[in-house]
């Protein structure tokens, strides 16, 4: 319970029980989740005001330079502070669900499609390897700031004392450590490498941890067994890439994802369902029924 101050002339001084400090919203009960809703909230604002670029996806930008703006104005938005509020739980669920959901939109694609699909397509990171690069980065930066620095002596003293169960921010790094193979943490704090190299490092073994991971995911949806087996993050799916800037070329992007991802509702689909056999005959020929090797 809150007490209540009375100051002047019998004016009661109004209590919070939430405040934000440099971007991060702090509350008595749930921060991380205060956090992510004012993130998500501004990054949907971000993505409706990029709309009238083209950013809205059937009709608009191409897959790769849609990509390219998230990643400059949309994403450090979306996980701004999230590397000291570590999301878990239901709080990680809820971004990553936002996340997907922006990802099909930009890709036209329906909401059923398999998750590994659009990570493929997009060439991007899931929400989990995105903190965890960020969480790392900023590990990183602890450890050259020296022994004479309060971050890095907490540093020393919580790997020290912190068991890898309890609910302390270092502990939750030391499994990070522990999923990415990486060192003991306590031997960085000891001697410290350059930012470049520390950078290779992490992006290295975090991408090969995921790039393994979804690709195995991904041989287990039948759905997907027109798409080749391609993730590079960073950079789009050889499907999704246009050499030109043709507006009929863009155009003919998303119904090829459609028909890779397995999402395309093909007309001897439509028939079935209304039972119509008619309705089955492709609408560009007339003469055939409209099949995937049709299409070819």
């Amino acid at each position: 319970m809150y007490k209540t101050f009375i100051i002047g002339c019998n004016s009661v001084l109004p209590t919070s029980n939430k405040a934000t400090h440099i971007g991060i919203c702090r509350t008595d009960d749930d921060s991380c989740k205060a956090t992510i809703d004012e993130n998500l909230k501004k990054a949907r604002r971000t993505l409706y005001s990029l709309m009238g670029v083209g950013l809205y996806g059937e009709n608009g930008l191409d897959p790769q330079t849609s990509m390219s703006i998230m990643n400059t104005y949309i994403i450090p938005i979306m996980f701004y502070g999230l590397e000291i509020v570590i999301p878990r739980g239901r709080c990680l669920e809820n971004l990553n669900i936002q996340f997907k959901k922006f990802l099909k939109q930009l890709l036209s694609l329906p909401k059923t499609v398999a998750d590994p699909a659009i990570y493929m397509i997009s060439g991007m990171l899931p929400v989990e390897a995105q903190i965890d690069v960020k969480i790392l980065t900023f590990y990183g930066n602890i450890t050259r700031q020296g022994k004479n620095s309060i971050e890095w002596q907490l540093a020393e003293r919580q790997l020290n004392v912190k068991a890898i169960n309890s609910n302390s921010w270092f502990s939750l790094l030391r499994k990070i450590f522990l999923k990415y193979e990486l060192n003991d943490p306590a031997q960085y704090l000891v001697n410290p490498i350059s930012k470049c190299q520390w950078k290779r490092e992490i992006t290295s073994k975090v991408q090969k941890f995921w790039i393994e991971k979804i690709l195995n995911q991904a041989k287990l949806y039948t759905s997907l067994k027109y798409l080749s087996l391609i993730y590079k993050p960073g950079q789009c799916h050889p499907i999704a890439n246009t050499n030109t800037m043709n507006s009929r070329e863009i155009i003919r992007i998303p119904t090829k994802l459609k028909i890779a991802t397995g999402s395309y509702i093909l007309q001897t689909v439509r028939a079935k369902f209304i039972s119509n056999t008619e309705l089955s005959i492709c609408k560009l020929c007339n003469e055939t029924e409209e099949t995937l090797p049709h299409f070819y």
